[in-house]
């Protein structure tokens, strides 16, 4: 932001929307924002007084673009800070200025992969998502760190309104954050603060690695190491150490791709072998481990296996409901049996479960089911010392699942 310019601010009451109106009046911006209700109108009018009335939308609607236009004359504006969807995202784009800048942090149309008109791109102007995981880079980070420091330095940084639950309260916290009615962040109160610590805080000392490693004489099973999610696991292991690599497939080898992924980890020296066990059996799965072992010792198994059989609970019959169950749950604890006597240096037992299992899904109980028992027999091999990890994946963008 640069003094002089133009900045429409979208839920200027939330936290968010409140540390961007405090940055950019203090650079000397021109503000406009938007709320969605007149507790949060009178709210900003109080907290940042440069604000003039006719400054502030409405975010429940389309009616700030007509505000912007008028009180810009119709240039529009420099920057859009977006947090709306659908009909109001693109009005938010009409309210650009020509060469604007239209910063994108909602979630919700980036992970629907929602389109945008060319007209954005008619006015020069440039799209910016902002993601978490985009903010977690280590030079985004590295030049955020230097702007706080700067603004520390300066004066410009200073709390949020909030508003605090006690420990014992976070359902009504996030109760409370559904409505849309509260003003800045949503906080819970973990203990009361101390002025002064009695006891300096204890030294942790971790023993760790900085990142995942193989070994190139160990062996690495990928049960399901052909689909599009095993490929890419694969392909991972070669390029940390990984030169023996057990992937197994009902059909085996039945793609050119899939084909010429094998050839490329085979050119760096890896040894691949395609097993057919049917690791739905314990028997497949003692031959799964007698073949790898015929290669080295096995010391990590990963389960990507997924069959699916969606449906709704009412439409599902005994056998279309245990579908999912074979490769996932019904695997997972044969590998578990097996492997505790015949896999002495085993170091990793990763499955990849779902948030269809944590969070649910329309149409895939069986899934969820299937993913659960899967963390289930995690959790108890934990218990009895055994290596287990459960990944509960999200959506997955431009990976063939199967």
């Amino acid at each position: 932001m640069k003094e002089g310019e133009s900045v429409l601010i979208h839920s200027g009451a939330g936290g968010v929307g409140q540390a961007a109106i405090y940055l950019a009046l203090l650079y000397g911006c021109k503000v406009f924002t938007t709320v969605g209700n007149s507790a949060k109108r009178e709210f900003l009018r109080k907290t940042y007084p440069q604000l003039r009335d006719v400054d502030i939308g409405c975010s429940r609607d389309e009616t700030f673009e007509q505000m912007v236009l008028k009180q810009t004359n119709g240039k529009g504006v420099d920057i859009v800070l977006n947090s709306l969807g659908e009909g109001r995202l693109v009005a938010s784009v009409r309210c650009l200025a020509a060469s604007g800048r239209f910063l994108e942090i909602g979630q919700s149309d980036l992970t629907s992969n929602k389109h945008l008109d060319m007209l954005l791109f008619s006015k020069q102007a440039s799209f910016h998502g902002i993601t978490v995981d985009g903010v977690c880079d280590n030079k985004i980070r590295s030049g955020i760190r230097m702007i706080f420091r700067k603004l520390m330095a300066e004066g410009g940084i200073k709390p949020l309104s909030r508003t605090a639950f006690r420990g014992d309260e976070v359902e009504q916290a996030f109760r409370f954050m559904a409505t849309g009615n509260h003003i800045g962040k949503v906080l819970i109160k973990v203990r009361e603060s101390e002025e002064q610590l009695k006891l300096a805080p204890p030294k942790l000392s971790l023993k760790g690695v900085a990142r995942y490693y193989c070994e190139p004489q160990h062996v690495y099973i990928i049960v399901g190491g052909l689909g599009g999610m095993g490929l890419e696991l694969a392909g991972w292991l070669v390029l940390r150490g990984a030169r023996k690599l057990v992937l197994t497939s009902r059909k085996g080898i039945t793609t050119g791709y899939q084909r010429y992924r094998v050839r490329l980890w085979e050119s760096y020296g890896a040894v691949v072998k395609i097993s057919t066990a049917p690791v739905a059996s314990r028997e497949g799965c003692e031959q799964l481990i007698e073949e790898g072992s015929k290669l080295g010792s096995v010391v990590a198994i990963f389960n990507l296996a997924v069959e699916l059989e969606d449906a709704i609970f009412g439409n599902h019959s005994p056998k279309s409901f245990g579908v999912p169950f074979a490769a996932k749950a019904v695997a997972t604890k044969h590998l578990d049996d097996v492997t505790r006597t015949m896999c002495g240096e085993l170091r990793d037992f990763v499955v990849f479960s779902s948030v269809a299992c944590g969070r649910g899904s329309p149409g895939q109980t069986n899934y969820g089911m299937a993913n659960s028992v899967m963390e289930r027999i995690c959790e108890e091999r934990n218990r009895n010392g055994y290596p287990a990890l459960a990944i509960q994946w999200g959506q997955v963008g431009g990976v063939r699942i199967k």
